[in-house]
């Protein structure tokens, strides 16, 4: 069977015989090493670099049913982007035809969005994860008798820099930790 790569589309695409929605399709024209690719993506391993690609629609709903499950798609690439995917060819051949600058610009800054928001989302959880690691440290290592500061003024101080009480608490924190930054991911996405 192999891998494949996965192409995900903003608008969804319909399946002709029962008018299920997909958000993305497969395909082993790339590398088949279950990238993933959206509009403005860099293709990597394809044979193709400006053209225009016949791929097959799969529709789960139509595969249940009993039915043909998969009509044609036609995957728009443009210098090796990712330009478009479309239901229709003569639209596929209007979309390859019609790239200008501003499709440039336009996957260049989603390129750049997406990056930010994965760099800040790694960050957020490795912070915390470290946070974990240093709140086992000092929960390990026997408090020091001999010092200026008052015990209870170093506790709240460390409290300051510590993860909430809700996680430190739960049965299995690791897995609260992954909840929270999932659920900021969520936020931060909207």
């Amino acid at each position: 069977m192999g891998m494949f790569d996965t192409i995900h589309v903003k608008a969804p695409l319909i399946c002709p015989n029962c008018g299920a929605e997909a958000r993305s399709l497969q395909t082993k024209n790339f590398d088949s090493v279950m990238a993933h690719y959206r509009i403005g993506s860099v293709l990597t391993g394809s044979q193709v670099l400006t053209g225009i690609l016949k791929e097959s629609l799969w529709c789960q709903t139509c595969h249940k049913a009993g039915k043909p499950s998969d009509s044609p798609v036609y995957v728009v690439i443009w210098h090796s982007v990712l330009a478009g995917v479309e239901q229709d060819l003569g639209k596929a051949e209007a979309r390859l035809a019609a790239i200008d600058r501003l499709d440039l610009i336009g996957w260049l800054d989603e390129a750049q969005r997406e990056a930010a928001r994965w760099r800040r989302h790694y960050h957020s959880l490795h912070h915390d994860v470290q946070r974990w690691h240093e709140h086992l440290a000092r929960a390990a290592a026997p408090e020091p008798e001999a010092s200026d500061e008052p015990a209870e003024r170093r506790r709240a101080f460390r409290r300051f820099f510590d993860l909430p009480e809700k996680i430190l608490t739960a049965p299995d924190p690791l897995a609260a930790i992954l909840a929270a930054n999932h659920h900021a991911d969520d936020e931060a996405d909207d």
